[in-house]
């Protein structure tokens, strides 16, 4: 008698993949994904950055405002 049934190890596999996609979505990793996604339904005319230009975008983004902590 085996111990783990055909279907869990498909199931571990699933909730391992969830856990690793929350992950990526709140590390940020997923970012460039999501902006490919969003590109394809809504933008037509403007030029696709390459994951460069994005990553670089988006720390021009955080690191210009002024921070008010100090």
């Amino acid at each position: 008698m085996p111990i783990h049934s055909p279907g869990s190890n498909n199931r571990a596999k699933v909730l391992l993949l969830r856990i690793w996609r929350g992950i990526r979505e709140w590390c940020g990793d997923s970012a460039y994904e999501r902006y490919v996604m969003s590109y394809a339904k809504h933008c037509g005319g403007a030029a696709l950055l390459t994951r460069e230009e994005f990553y670089l975008e988006q720390l021009q983004k955080r690191y210009s405002r002024v921070s008010r902590c100090c």
